[in-house]
């Protein structure tokens, strides 16, 4: 996995502009299934919008699905963020509404 992706999810300045650019740049050594540990960051980030999320889906239709060991789900690390709003909740049911 891209570390810049990753930190760039966990930083302040979490953007869909700036998401936008550095994936388009990693291009083919961007992540792949089972590693989306950026996008289970980018739903703990403060900064986290409805905007970001569609863009990383966008780009990664099968992060939302992302289950961890412990069994949690990006559902469940948004749940976590007091920032999240009920849009954002929605994107995620809406592309994973099997997971848990």
């Amino acid at each position: 996995m891209s570390m810049e992706l990753l930190q760039f999810c966990r930083s302040e300045s979490i953007s869909e502009e700036g998401l936008h650019d550095i994936i388009e740049r990693l291009g083919d050594k961007s992540p792949r299934v089972n590693r989306y540990t950026f996008f289970l960051e980018a739903c703990t980030n403060e900064r986290f919008t409805d905007g970001i999320i569609r863009c990383l889906l966008e780009y990664f239709p099968d992060a939302a699905s992302t289950i961890t060991k412990s069994g949690w789900s990006s559902l469940h690390y948004a749940c976590e963020n007091r920032h999240v709003t009920p849009e954002i909740i929605q994107l995620l049911i809406d592309a994973a509404p099997d997971s848990p």
